[in-house]
C-alpha cells in the first residue's frame, strides 16, 4: 500500500508542478496582457492629446477668420456709410449753391429795381 500512496503522492505532485507551471505562465500572460493594454491605452491617450490640440488649433485659425470677417464687414460698412454721407453733403452744397444763385440773381434783381428808382427819382427832382 505504500508504493501506491507513493505513486499517488508522486502524481499528484506532478500534477501540482504542472499546476504551479501553468499559473506561473498565466501570470506572464497577464502581465504581459496588461502592459499591452497599458500601452494601448497611453497610445489612445496620446492620439486624443493629438486631436484636442489640432483641434484648439483649428478653433483658434476659425476665431481668426471670423474676426478678418467681422473687420471687414465693419470697414465695408463704414465705407458705405462714408459714402452715403459724402453723397447727402454733395446734395446740401448742391441745394447751397442753387440758394446763393437765386439770391444773386434776386440782388441783380434789386440792384436794377435801384437803379430805375434812382433813375426815377433823379428825373423827378
Amino acid at each position: 500500500m505504500s508504493n501506491k500512496l507513493s505513486e499517488l503522492k508522486e502524481k499528484f505532485q506532478a500534477k501540482l508542478e504542472d499546476a504551479k507551471v501553468k499559473v506561473e505562465e498565466t501570470k506572464e500572460s497577464a502581465k504581459t496582457s496588461v502592459e499591452e493594454a497599458k500601452e494601448k491605452v497611453n497610445s489612445q491617450v496620446a492620439q486624443a492629446k493629438a486631436s484636442v490640440s489640432e483641434l484648439q488649433a483649428k478653433a483658434v485659425e476659425k476665431r481668426e477668420e471670423v474676426k478678418s470677417s467681422i473687420e471687414e464687414f465693419k470697414t465695408d460698412r463704414n465705407a458705405a456709410k462714408a459714402k452715403r454721407r459724402a453723397e447727402r453733403t454733395e446734395e446740401y452744397a448742391i441745394a447751397c449753391i442753387a440758394l446763393v444763385e437765386a439770391a444773386v440773381i434776386e440782388a441783380d434783381y434789386a440792384i436794377a429795381e435801384a437803379i430805375i428808382a434812382a433813375s426815377e427819382a433823379e428825373e423827378l427832382n
